[in-house]
């Protein structure tokens, strides 16, 4: 799940990635390029690249899927009928207030303030009913990734996952950056939170890169009817 190609920020083309699922044996897999629907985004498909995509999705037996922006106000950068086309939509925060969670090394004067507004635009985005999954959770900026554990509160996690237990919408376990931990794991059990398999591939190496989570999954036995799949599929 949650991988990208060339038609976003990937290294690779989709059939390329498609053949290494096929010999890594992995059963389900879901292409999640960039999309910005509403605002012109480096790296990110626009609406007039969607016909291409889907006819290039058909071709291959992926699951369909999308990851749209969260943007700093809580809005999504897809229209719902939009999202209607594809299996899966996974909602992706990259920056707020102008600074990107990625290689930004702009200082935050105010981060007790900062990470709040993280926190009400993904409870926003959820609420959008649009998002099947939230991705990278808990990633922060650079200047604040060290400090992660005493900005993000219990009451914090609380507000997050009873807003993604409202609306439905999964949190992913991703490979890549190897978050959330353990702790969130158990309370999205506790509220019937649905967990997700992410590699959050960007190169060939990286996809199926689902260690992290298979390993959470497994060392607290999280029943199977907790593990997302794309819709209408089951385990």
């Amino acid at each position: 799940m949650h991988i990208h190609t060339q038609f976003s920020d990937g290294k690779h083309s989709l059939d390329e990635a498609y053949k290494v699922t096929h010999a890594k044996g992995l059963k389900y897999v879901a292409i999640t390029d960039h999309y910005s629907e509403f605002t012109v985004l480096p790296n990110r498909m626009s609406k007039r690249d969607l016909g291409d995509y889907l006819e290039t999705l058909w071709r291959v037996p992926t699951f369909k899927g999308l990851e749209v922006e969260i943007m700093e106000d809580g809005s999504v950068s897809m229209s719902a009928k939009t999202g209607n086309d594809f299996d899966v939509i996974v909602g992706g925060l990259h920056s707020v207030h102008g600074v990107r969670f990625w290689r930004d090394l702009t200082p935050i004067l105010d981060a007790k303030g900062f990470v709040d507004d993280v926190r009400v635009a993904l409870i926003k985005a959820m609420e959008s009913r649009c998002l099947d999954v939230l991705a990278h959770v808990t990633w922060l900026p650079p200047s604040l990734c060290s400090r992660m554990r005493g900005l993000v509160g219990a009451e914090w996690i609380a507000s997050v996952i009873e807003a993604a237990s409202d609306f439905g919408v999964a949190i992913e376990l991703n490979g890549r950056w190897r978050l959330p931990n353990e702790d969130w794991v158990k309370r999205c059990v506790h509220h019937g939170v649905q967990l997700s398999l992410g590699s959050d591939a960007h190169t060939l190496q990286a996809i199926g890169n689902t260690g992290h989570g298979v390993r959470l999954l497994t060392d607290l036995q999280v029943p199977k009817d907790l593990v997302y799949l794309p819709r209408n599929m089951t385990l």
